[in-house]
């Protein structure tokens, strides 16, 4: 259960193996649907070459290339725990309800995958998504 009034980030938990393929080739488009409309959308890449300069570029956001409509592309970042996250994107739970005095609110469905080719990939290990308040600095 998500807390009413409040603004939520959603980050995709993962690992890449050292055998891993067909990741750097083309982004993958994340998405968060509340109430039935998408309320965030983003694309992001899962790994990118060392020589591609990715490096140089602020932890998480690798620039517009690929990107749809000049937005920047989200790359992951290495946690503590050493698991990488990813954005998926952010949404407000208004704490309306909505259940029908069933106990249940708002159903929050999120979606990442590629939309643009048929890459074959392999050395992705996912451990799931997670849904945190977003901290506001």
């Amino acid at each position: 259960m998500l807390s009413p009034n409040t603004l939520y980030e959603a980050y995709l938990i993962m690992k890449i193996s050292h055998r891993a393929y067909g990741l750097d080739v083309m982004p993958s488009q994340a998405s968060i649907e509340l109430k039935n409309q998408v309320v965030s959308k983003s694309t992001a890449i899962l790994h990118r070459s060392r020589r591609d300069g990715s490096d140089k570029q602020r932890p998480g956001i690798f620039g517009t290339n690929g990107a749809a409509g000049g937005e920047e592309e989200k790359i992951p970042i290495r946690r503590q725990d050493g698991w990488m996250e990813v954005e998926l994107g952010e949404f407000f739970n208004g704490g309306g309800g909505g259940g029908g005095g069933d106990g249940h609110g708002e159903v929050v469905k999120m979606s990442f995958k590629e939309v643009k080719g048929y890459q074959l990939k392999g050395g992705l290990v996912i451990e799931g998504i997670e849904v945190r308040p977003k901290r506001i600095a």
